[in-house]
């Protein structure tokens, strides 16, 4: 009888640590609008409308400022590993350019080696009230009463 209860109890803390450890394993995620080679080669460079873009693409990640015709539809993965800082390892960036017309100028292709590297400061950037002590914050709300 105890023999048989030790074996339980060990198989089930045997159990609860593989569960537990499932759970220990970095998670990849995708973000954006994954456009496959297909797909692109729908377009037409002279032939094919900024609408036509649309409706087989969806909305565009983001487009160009200051009104320069540029559609942008970006894709990435990125991994979470345990206790670590997010990381990208895939980057695709597609930049369609439309004439005055809109009318499929370019197509230009971008991945995370062709791409520029954005630096991410870890410094906060100081705003009013963040040097307030508990005192000043008490005075300032009773101040605005």
């Amino acid at each position: 009888m105890k023999n048989s209860v030790t074996k339980l109890f060990s198989a089930l803390i045997c159990l609860g640590l593989f569960l537990g450890l499932q759970g220990c394993e970095s998670q990849v995620t995708s973000h954006g609008n994954l456009i496959e080679a297909s797909q692109l080669n729908k377009l037409e460079i002279g032939t094919t409308h900024r609408e036509d873009v649309l409706i087989l693409f969806g909305p565009a990640s983001f487009e160009g400022a200051f009104n320069n015709n540029r559609l942008y539809y970006n894709n990435q993965k990125m991994e979470a590993p345990i206790a670590g800082r997010t990381q990208t390892i895939e980057r695709e960036l597609v930049v369609l350019s439309f004439d005055v017309n809109n009318t499929l100028e370019s197509i230009e292709i971008r991945d995370k080696s062709t791409d520029k590297e954005i630096v991410k400061l870890d410094a906060k950037t100081p705003t009013p009230g963040d040097t307030l002590t508990l005192v000043d914050q008490l005075f300032t709300n009773l101040r605005r009463r």
